[in-house]
């Protein structure tokens, strides 16, 4: 709760009395007043008066707010007004405060915390091998990040039922910020409830904006965030948020686009994801930090026919008849099938390879819409070697359209996709192994992998995901979340003439900001 004074009023009256209230209605609704007393914090009545004796001290009083802003609902703005009767004179001020916005993470923020879901009895022991391996790396030196596990469901995609973010204002010193999860939309979605009933008991926000369907285009794997950057007259402190489109959805952006519209701060930007079977904007771009470019950060996206060529170079090397994929089949009977036994040769198939020319060229339209809002220029932009399949289906409860599930015409990673990885530090970069042919004694996937991260100095981490994410749709993004640190302000000081700053609570304890006195 943040405390509101008043300055003493020396020259009154011993009849004199004030009140303070809030206006508006909507505002009254989500903002309360309390007044210090014996019993402790009280909430205070528009009409409650207080004497003269408290008023000649000045008053010390409380204020929360019970909600973020919200898109048809409230703004987030409130007037607060403090009203004097001395005798037959009288006196009013006015301030006015708003709930700061609701802000994403990006890469260019320190990981906190890393996030997963732990295996249990009723899912697949693969799971259980991730998190092992998962700990193992987090756990080293280089690296040291405590791993924080969804222990109350069997869903293993720990990106997809929230988007950890945070709300900040100014302090005296530094800005003070608070983590605030934000559940995604998809109500029916039972592992989502593990955003309120743990992840919120550990001294952290929730928020959740309702309406959302279990489509994947409702998943949070469909939200990610472009660095902060400044560009044709626009300015991103807090970095901008991307979304994927849907077009046989309506409408055919997330449901969670109007909340952070609502935000008034990250503008999110629709990228084309249709082209995609489950259609998350992390299955095809990424943000690294990366000096000496022109925000601070590259941007890596997925070149289809990059990965084509890496065969078709092997093919022609004589290695035609070498196996495709090098993991071994799994070892527990029963789970997730055998790795497929196909050869160079029978994978580079001519609808393979007309399949990725067309999916390259709606990667291209993406880049391009890109290039056009950020600014950057091919220096900035690096092309990750991938290679895109069809066909693909999910259990009719795992969120893929009908039109999208068994599609001969959406793409999903034929390998790992090594772009659906987690940015641990400015070095080092948690990837799935992509599990490629091996020619004299290398992976062609990971030689690739390895060359384009250390084009901006990454160190590639390689993890196996196959049985515990790939066979499902997903990756290592997918199935991790990272908290991060924010360090830069999302407001620009010489723009909003902040001169105070206002902590307040609520259930979830959100923070807000002056805007502005009469």
């Amino acid at each position: 709760m943040a405390t509101v004074k008043t300055v003493p009023l020396s020259d009154i009256s011993d009849d004199a009395w004030a009140n303070v209230r809030v206006s508006q209605e909507v505002s009254r609704e989500n903002v309360r007043i309390f007044r210090q007393e014996e019993s402790g914090w009280v909430i205070t009545t528009n009409d409650y008066r207080f004497p003269a004796s408290q008023l000649r001290k000045g008053l010390e009083l409380g204020i929360d707010a019970r909600d973020t802003r919200r898109p048809m609902g409230w703004d987030g703005r409130a007037e607060v007004h403090f009203d004097v009767q001395n005798g037959l004179e009288s006196s009013h001020d006015i301030v006015r405060l708003r709930v700061a916005p609701i802000l994403t993470f990006h890469h260019l923020m320190t990981v906190s915390e890393v996030l997963a879901t732990n295996g249990n009895e009723s899912m697949s022991l693969y799971q259980a091998q991730f998190v092992s391996e998962l700990r193992d790396i987090l756990d080293a030196p280089s690296i040291s990040k405590p791993l924080w596990l969804f222990n109350h469901s069997d869903d293993v995609w720990a990106q997809d039922i929230v988007e950890p973010g945070y709300t900040s204002i100014p302090g005296s010193s530094e800005p003070i910020t608070l983590e605030v999860m934000i559940r995604s939309s998809q109500g029916s979605r039972v592992a989502g409830r593990q955003v309120f009933e743990y992840l919120r008991k550990t001294g952290r926000g929730a928020v959740y904006s309702t309406g959302g369907t279990r489509d994947e285009i409702d998943s949070m794997g469909n939200l990610e965030t472009i660095p902060p950057y400044e560009y044709g007259g626009k300015s991103f402190p807090a970095g901008r948020v991307i979304e994927g489109s849907h077009a046989e959805s309506y409408p055919p952006f997330p449901h969670v686009y109007d909340y952070m519209r609502a935000q008034e701060t990250q503008d999110p930007l629709i990228l084309d994801t249709d082209w995609l079977a489950v259609g998350h904007v992390d299955e095809m771009v990424q943000f690294l930090p990366a000096n000496g470019t022109l925000h601070g950060w590259a941007l890596y996206i997925a070149d289809p026919m990059g990965g084509i060529e890496i065969l078709q170079k092997a093919q022609q090397e004589g290695h035609g008849y070498d196996p495709a994929f090098s993991r071994p089949n799994g070892t527990i009977p029963g789970i997730a099938g055998d790795v497929p036994g196909l050869t160079i040769n029978e994978i580079l198939t001519d609808k393979l390879i007309e399949d990725n020319k067309r999916f390259a060229q709606h990667v291209d339209g993406v880049q391009a819409v890109l290039q056009s809002e950020t600014g950057i220029t091919e220096g900035d932009i690096h092309q990750v070697p991938m290679i895109f399949t069809t066909g693909v289906c999910w259990g009719p409860d795992e969120g893929v359209s009908p039109d999208r599930n068994c599609s001969t015409t959406h793409a999903a990673a034929l390998y790992p996709g090594v772009l659906n990885g987690v940015v641990l530090n400015d070095r080092s970069y948690l990837c799935p192994k992509p599990w490629g042919p091996v020619i004299n004694n290398k992976d062609i996937m990971v030689e690739a992998t390895d060359q384009v991260y250390g084009e901006v100095g990454m160190e590639v981490i390689y993890i196996d995901d196959w049985y515990s994410h790939h066979k499902g749709g997903g990756e290592v993004h997918c199935g991790t979340n990272t908290i991060r640190i924010p360090k830069q302000p999302w407001w620009d000081s010489k723009k909003l003439e902040v001169s105070k700053a206002i902590n307040i609570l609520g259930d979830a304890q959100f923070l807000m900001e002056l805007e502005g006195r009469n």
